[in-house]
């Protein structure tokens, strides 16, 4: 599209004398004529151009974007398989149960919980009150 744009002067003038030209094959049922574009038509085939030209770099930024939440799924899923990652948060004291309660859904938190529970009681029960 841009090499036509780049070359629109030849093109109209091919297509004014491609049809009286012998060296040129004949359409069958049509002359060159009907594929002369207008002015508006250029211009239209300008913006075209400048709106394909814009959506291939936003596809760059895309595919990158894209690439960047997979690897965020990827680890924000890891919390799911390792149980320490809730204790740390739990026992931190910046953050404590109530963090994790107020940002996590209701089913993952009650799970960490659980694990909480069952990992720090047999130890520490003075602790398992203080985080509760």
């Amino acid at each position: 599209m841009e090499r036509t744009l780049r070359l629109r002067k030849g093109v109209n003038r091919f297509i004014q004398l491609a049809d009286d030209s012998d060296e040129v094959p004949n359409l069958q049922g049509k002359t060159y004529g009907v594929f002369k574009l207008s002015a508006a038509e250029w211009t239209k085939l300008e913006l075209m151009c400048d709106v394909l030209q814009v959506y291939s770099k936003f596809n760059d930024f895309s595919n990158a974007i894209q690439s960047g939440l997979d690897n965020l799924h990827k680890w924000y899923h890891k919390i799911d398989e390792i149980d320490i990652y809730f204790i740390c948060l739990a026992l931190d004291p910046n953050y404590k149960v109530a963090y994790v309660k107020s940002k996590w859904e209701r089913d993952d938190f009650n799970a960490g919980m659980k694990c909480l529970k069952n990992v720090v009681s047999p130890c520490l029960p003075y602790v398992w009150l203080q985080v509760c």
